[in-house]
Order: structure tokens, then sequence, then C-alpha cells
């Protein structure tokens, strides 16, 4: 699994994470599209990072840092 979906797993959906961000839900699907598609290949943009950061400490949202990167970067 990707870090986007991941982490929009982790928040309960799409819906949940892009209000508690203040983005629209498009803004955020497009994380989970492949660079072909206008997406950003399963990567969170580092500029919302710090704002999911916020949100999930906000409504209890268990996140970690290796949340945010691909699987195995921290082997």
């Amino acid at each position: 699994m990707n870090p986007a979906q991941n982490v929009i797993d982790k928040f309960g959906g799409v819906k949940l994470l892009a209000n508690e961000i203040g983005l629209k839900r498009s803004a955020v699907y497009k994380w989970t599209y492949p660079k072909e598609r206008a997406g950003t290949g399963g990567m969170i943009p580092s500029d919302k990072m710090i704002e999911i950061i916020y949100a999930s400490k906000r409504i209890g949202v268990d996140l970690v840092a290796a949340d945010f990167f691909p699987e195995g970067i921290f082997k």
C-alpha cells in the first residue's frame, strides 16, 4: 500500500481527511493516482504533512513518521 492510501485509511477515508485539513476530496484522491494521471504516485505532498499530523492529534488518529514514506524505507 502506498503512503497516501495508508494515511487516508487511518483517517477513515478521503472525506474525513479532506475535511480535517481543509482540502477538496478530489485533491486528496490525487495523492493516490500515478504520476501519469496527474497524481503524486502515492506520496503525500510535504506541505500537507504537518497539517495531517496536527489533524491526527486533534481527532486521535495514530500516525507515525513511517506512515508518510514507502514501506521498507526505514529498514
